[in-house]
């Protein structure tokens, strides 16, 4: 039966045990995505909207469609329908018959906001949350922001969304209106983002998620890749190897947690500090020790 059509036939299964790479925009998502894109089992999907948008049109926040659309960031189980997700899983199980490789990766940021969604359409998905220094974040998204669209092509519509999620909380809700540039939307995407994964991956099982940092990915990259592979449940192939030896380096920071300005610490919120000490172990298990 040729691909085209295998998609209308009722009884294709969905994919299984699909990986979701979790992690706010420029904190190394990319270059994780692109490494295990090398393992010969894996097929990875980057940032393929596309497939989202066919099932569930309402995740688009970035096109001049996302108002017709109806697009909403944050999305949790209550936005599952049955139907959609059918579909969403056959389109996910799709690509990996065109490829030939059974183990599904998916990497797109914004899913920070939707894990309870994502859990809830793949019950047996498992997460790979990799977090960086907020303040790295926030400079690197301020570049992308002076030179492209960052925040929605029509009229900052992904920013209208990151404001309004701010606003659901009394901790968070005049956030927005403290935000002077670039740099201020980008070090409050990141907290909102960061505190959304890991307040949920904290309710998980251990075996459910891996979380790893930008830091220890730039100074270990072989063995922080390694690790990420055993909980995919792969073992580590040269190509993969290869590719973190030769793209993956350690830069050292000049961005002390000690000097925080009363604004960033104000934005950034009580995870960031902690994304700035490679002592604590990971966000998550931070954020539960504190909850």
């Amino acid at each position: 039966m040729p691909i085209r059509n295998i998609l209308h036939f009722p009884s294709m299964k969905g994919i299984e045990r699909p990986i979701f790479i979790l992690g706010c925009g420029r904190s190394g998502t990319t270059v994780l995505g692109t490494a295990l894109s090398k393992h010969s089992s894996i097929t990875y999907l980057n940032e393929r909207r596309d497939l989202w948008f066919k099932a569930y049109p309402e995740t688009d926040i970035w096109t001049r469609q996302a108002t017709s659309r109806n697009g909403k960031m944050s999305l949790t189980s209550e936005n599952v329908a049955s139907a959609k997700s059918s579909k969403l899983r056959r389109l996910f199980h799709r690509e990996t018959i065109r490829t030939s490789k059974p183990v599904l990766v998916e990497k797109m940021p914004i899913n920070n906001f939707r894990v309870e969604f994502i859990h809830a359409i793949f019950p047996d998905a498992r997460f790979v949350h990799i977090y960086r220094n907020g303040l790295e974040v926030a400079r690197s998204i301020e570049k992308m922001s002076e030179s492209g669209a960052w925040f929605g092509e029509q009229s900052e519509y992904k920013w209208k969304q990151l404001s309004d999620y701010s606003k659901r909380t009394n901790i968070t809700n005049e956030l927005p209106e403290s935000c002077e540039s670039y740099y201020h939307k980008g070090l409050l995407e990141w907290r909102l983002s960061t505190e959304s994964a890991v307040g949920f991956l904290s309710k998980l099982p251990d075996d459910k998620y891996l979380e790893i940092s930008y830091a220890a990915f730039s100074s270990e990259p072989v063995t922080t890749i390694g690790k990420v592979l055993d909980h995919i449940g792969l073992g580590c192939s040269s190509g993969v190897v290869d590719f973190v030896n030769e793209n993956v380096s350690r830069r050292a920071s000049s961005l002390d947690k000690n000097s925080l300005t009363e604004i960033e610490s104000k934005l950034g919120g009580k995870l960031l500090p902690l994304s700035m000490d490679s002592t604590i172990g990971g966000l998550t298990s931070a954020f539960a020790r504190k909850r």
